[in-house]
Order: C-alpha cells, then structure tokens, then sequence
C-alpha cells in the first residue's frame, strides 16, 4: 500500500518536473524568438533607413545638378574678327573715298555679299551723307580714317607733322557728321613713312592702324583699264598659292577698279576666299611696321 502511495507521488513530481521544463522550455523559445523578430525588425528598419539616406543623398545630387544647370551662364565674350584656322579670307579695303563712285561699289558688294573696308579722306566727306553712312554700317561694312588732306608733306614732315593731328580732327569730324566713332585708321603711302615716334602716339591715342600685302596699284591705271587691274591683283593672289595666309587688299575708288571688281571677286571665291571686312579689333595685325600692337 506504502508502495503504490510512494509511485504515485513519484509519478507526480515527475509530471510536475516535466510541465516545469516544458514551461521553462516555452518560455526560452519564446524569448529567443522574440529577439530574432526584434532583431529582424530592427534590422529592416535600418534598411529601410539606409534607402531612405540613399534616396535621400541622389535627390540632393539630382537637385545639385539640376540647379547647377540653372546657375546663370558666364558672358562669353565675343570672338575678335580674323581669320578662322584653316580659312582663306581676303578682306577687300578701299582707300581715297567717299567718291561718286561710292554707291557704284556698294551696290556690287552687297550684291555680292562682300563686306569690305573704307577709308575715308576727311576732305571729302561731303560726297556721301549721313544715309549713305548708315547704309555702309547696316549692310557690315567698316568705316576707317585716312587723314584729313592726304598730303604727305604735311603728315611725315621732319618739323610738326600732322598725321595724329589730322586723324584726330577727321575721327571728331566724322562721329560729328554720321554719329559713328571709328578709331581704324590706315595711313596715306602707308606706316612706312611714320616715325618711331607717330607709331607710339597712334597707339598712345586709341587708333589701330592697317596696311596691306596686295596694292591692285589701280590709280597707276587709266580709269577705263580694269583688265590691268585684275591682272594686277590676280598675280599678287597667285603668288599666296598653297597658303592660307589672310590677303589684305589696297584698292580705291576709282571707275577702273569699280568695273574690275566683280571679276575680282569671282576670281578670289573660286580660289577658295571667303571675304571679312577689317575691324579695328581685328585679330590679324597687318602692317609695315610688323607692331603687333599698332
């Protein structure tokens, strides 16, 4: 009887062992459990932290390149005239003017679409008037100073020469008449006929001064030989053969050198030449005196 009563109180405790290791057991998983989910979800969330930062950095980068496009643009400044690398480019000047034969060459350069150069003698300005000034402006042609009198004696002589004098008094003259300044200049026979001295004033005084390396030595023609004209700059032209230096052109306006022009002009485009009038912020410097700042 003792016997049974002491198998059953063992068969109790052992139940009871047995639900109190389940239970720790149960406990224990769940514990665990409970840190792997934590854990998980803590582990997502940083994830989802991370994209979230990541998003957050490419929108900024994405905003940062959008607004540097935004950003103003920086003025770029305009490229001087001259000539383009690898171009040939003849720029066509015209000494001596305005003449009554002005409106005859401007009429075949804009026909043509040639810009060119012009200086004018300031005792002859009252041959064209403020709208044949306007014109020559509004269709790219380039108004330049050639001296008040064209008298060599009085702008290189020794003693008072008047070369800055008269280019002074004509560039004041003419932005009186047309409302243009100009400060391009090229001197009567030349610069070689300028002292070291009219070099440095020319300079000191804002001009910018041009010769040529082709005379079309028209005014040693008669006015109605335009064939000598042509033969005369078109062998100038054939010695620049296989070379793409920049031609600079002496003509005036004369009748031999108006009728000649149009042949000229066919002559240098079939030769490759494109035409630019010469400014006086020009990037080529063509002159005597080989003065890459005159």
């Amino acid at each position: 009887m003792r016997q049974n009563r002491r198998t059953q109180a063992t068969r109790k405790k052992t139940s009871r062992l047995k639900w109190l290791i389940a239970i720790v057991i149960a406990t224990f998983v769940l514990t665990i459990g409970g840190l792997v989910i934590t854990k998980n979800l803590f582990s997502e969330s940083a994830s989802s932290k991370d994209i979230l930062e990541l998003k957050a950095e490419a929108v900024t980068v994405q905003h940062w390149k959008v607004s540097d496009m935004q950003q103003p643009l920086k003025a770029v400044p305009k490229t001087p005239p001259g000539p383009a690398a690898g171009k040939k480019v003849a720029y066509l000047t015209f000494d001596d003017g305005p003449s009554v034969h002005l409106k005859g060459f401007l009429d075949i350069l804009e026909k043509e679409k040639v810009p060119s150069s012009f200086f004018f003698v300031g005792n002859e300005f009252p041959n064209a008037d403020k709208a044949t000034y306007k014109r020559m402006i509004d269709n790219g042609f380039v108004i330049g100073l050639h001296s008040y009198t064209h008298d060599a004696k009085q702008l290189y002589r020794k003693n008072n020469p008047t070369f800055i004098t008269e280019m002074s008094k004509e560039r004041d003259k003419f932005e009186e008449i047309s409302g243009i300044r100009t400060n391009l200049i090229r001197a009567p026979y030349g610069s070689t006929y300028l002292s070291q001295q009219q070099v440095e004033q020319t300079k000191q005084n804002g001009f910018r001064l041009v010769d040529w390396n082709i005379d079309s030595n028209d005014w040693r023609y008669s006015s109605g030989n335009s064939g000598a004209v042509y033969q005369n700059v078109l062998s100038q032209v054939n010695a620049y053969a296989g070379s793409n230096d920049p031609l600079v052109i002496l003509f005036h306006e004369r009748k031999n050198t108006l009728e000649a022009l149009p042949k000229v002009i066919k002559m240098l485009r079939d030769k490759g030449y494109t035409f630019q009038a010469y400014h006086e912020n020009e990037t080529l410097h063509e002159n005597f005196k080989k003065d890459p700042n005159l």
